[in-house]
């Protein structure tokens, strides 16, 4: 059933052995596996907006200069389709910044205009969010980035039973972790052997960029910013000096309450467009609505690192 609530599934479930019981008893009763559901109520988004009605009779970005190859028609549905498109890409960078602070904390904190601040804890266990100190620090004299992975891999696979597949580096994390000679002694370049087949060359693009294999893992480099509208201050999605390990065993998923408004029938949209005309003064106005939340159901499949001093902010 469609309600304003999402309902958060946590597998609880540990690893048992089945019990030993002689052939000629009555089979022992085993407790089904566990999972924890708890019922969070997502923060609405209403992203409301008035379009400048002047632009249909300017020249649009990109036109033509002295042009008239647009029609003023043709003009106000190209900026209607715009804002359109910047609402559904905020949302979905909202999205992200949710599951960047899950991953990095395994909590989430939500506030807002009228919503009362909220924690979601998912309840991770503390020993998946490590912040290395002093000389432990990536970078040290004597440390060890390759050694440091493989003993959260092991923390991981004990909390969970979930074996890590990814890493998620951030700059200067990444340039400590090429630094690492064991890592160094067996990359080979990309077409090279052994399954390691990590990408030295500088890559830069918006989000995660792939930069190969190495072991069982597929490395990623992340960069991305978004401007925090408590403060309207740019910040990143990830602190530099942060490294993230999951994998599918995270069970990570994007859920969406209802909408409450009976133009969408009240149905869980990640994506409620709507549009309406004021007729005097004449006014268009577009509207977004969605109420969304990230949720990892096996949230000890994840763990989070702040390894080095941050040199990008």
């Amino acid at each position: 059933m469609a309600t304003a609530e999402v309902d958060i599934d946590v597998d609880v479930g540990k690893r048992r052995l089945a019990p030993f019981v002689s052939p000629l008893v009555e089979g022992k009763l085993v407790e089904q596996r566990r999972y924890q559901t708890d019922r969070f109520k997502p923060a609405y988004i209403k992203d409301k907006r008035a379009p400048d009605l002047q632009k249909p009779v300017r020249r649009m970005i990109g036109e033509q200069i002295g042009g008239n190859n647009l029609t003023p028609q043709q003009r106000y549905e190209a900026n209607l389709a715009f804002e359109m498109e910047d609402q559904v890409d905020m949302i979905d960078r909202r999205l992200e910044w949710m599951a960047a602070q899950t991953l990095k904390t395994g909590t989430l904190t939500v506030t807002g205009e009228g919503f009362p601040t909220q924690v979601i804890d998912f309840g991770r266990a503390p020993s998946l969010t490590v912040t290395l100190a002093g000389a432990a620090k990536w970078g040290q004299a004597g440390v060890s980035p390759s050694q440091d992975i493989e003993n959260w891999s092991h923390e991981i696979l004990k909390q969970s039973g979930g074996v890590a597949t990814e890493i998620v580096f951030t700059t200067t994390s990444w340039r400590h972790f090429m630094n690492d000679p064991v890592v160094k002694q067996a990359i080979w370049y990309p077409g090279g052997g052994q399954g390691n087949t990590v990408n030295i060359g500088t890559q830069i693009q918006r989000g995660a960029v792939y930069k190969g294999k190495w072991g069982q893992y597929d490395l990623w480099l992340y960069n991305d910013w978004f401007v925090d509208p408590l403060d309207e201050k740019e910040k990143p999605m990830l602190t530099d000096g942060t490294v993230l390990m999951s994998g599918p065993d995270l069970m990570g998923t994007r859920a969406f309450g209802l909408i409450l408004d009976p133009a969408f029938a009240y149905g869980p949209l990640a994506y409620a467009p709507k549009m309406w005309l004021n007729p005097d003064p004449a006014q268009a106005y577009l509207m977004m609505q969605s109420a969304p939340l990230t949720i990892p159901s096996r949230v000890n499949a994840s763990f989070s690192a702040n390894v080095c001093d941050p040199v990008l902010t």
